[in-house]
């Protein structure tokens, strides 16, 4: 049967990530390791990354297709540089991105587009756990911004399986970054990060499902 996907409540999101601002001092204080400022940029440009998202997944667009990769690329460049960035302004960064992501593609996107095409039917939270997992740890898929393009991935592979996104919360932001920080300092190629990841996994599975609502979705 096929899974009608869900489309965002964009408003909500945004309600949300207004509310991670207003108290990201608090919550920074007691990460196990202090993240960057929530700025007004980094808040638009997460909503800028939401609304590309929900466009793609509701215009059916296979997340690891080739047109998908380039669109995981362009998700990365919203989530760094807002909505209506300047291509040539940033054509060094931009440039360097996609030279990692793709002249590295065995390395960096290969393994995570084998994996997801195994097992893409399975758990949608065990999906989309996995693949974030892929994205943050060592190799990294991107050069920055890796955590919140990695959330958005996860969201997108949710969202297609008509499940709720993943959206950072005041409640559940320590129980986010906390374990993305030792994923992120986690190299997947050692015998200790093999070791390592699979916990990780079912731990961010978990997590999803007990942190995703309802309440950002509307039926298309």
């Amino acid at each position: 049967m096929t899974v009608k996907p869900l489309r965002m409540r964009l408003g909500r999101i945004e309600d949300e990530l207004c509310d991670v601002q207003r108290h990201f001092s608090s919550i920074n204080a007691v990460l196990n390791l202090r993240r960057d400022d929530f700025t007004d940029a980094v808040r638009q440009n997460m909503l800028a990354a939401y609304e590309f998202l929900d466009a793609i997944i509701h215009d059916g667009l296979d997340l690891f297709s080739d047109p998908g990769l380039e669109a995981l690329l362009k998700l990365n460049h919203l989530v760094l540089l807002g909505r209506d960035y300047d291509s040539r302004a940033f054509g060094r960064h931009i440039s360097a991105t996609r030279e990692r992501f793709f002249a590295n593609f065995s390395q960096y996107v290969k393994p995570i587009r084998r994996w997801y095409r195994k097992h893409e039917t399975e758990n949608p939270y065990k999906v989309a756990a996995q693949v974030y997992v892929g994205v943050l740890s060592q190799p990294q898929l991107y050069q920055e911004g890796n955590h919140r393009t990695g959330s958005l991935i996860a969201s997108g592979i949710l969202l297609q399986s008509g499940c709720p996104p993943f959206v950072l919360t005041r409640q559940n932001a320590v129980a986010y970054f906390n374990p993305s920080s030792e994923i992120k300092f986690t190299d997947k190629r050692s015998i200790r990060g093999k070791l390592r990841l699979p916990k990780y996994r079912r731990q961010f599975r978990d997590f999803l499902q007990q942190n995703v609502s309802p309440k950002f979705v509307r039926r298309s």
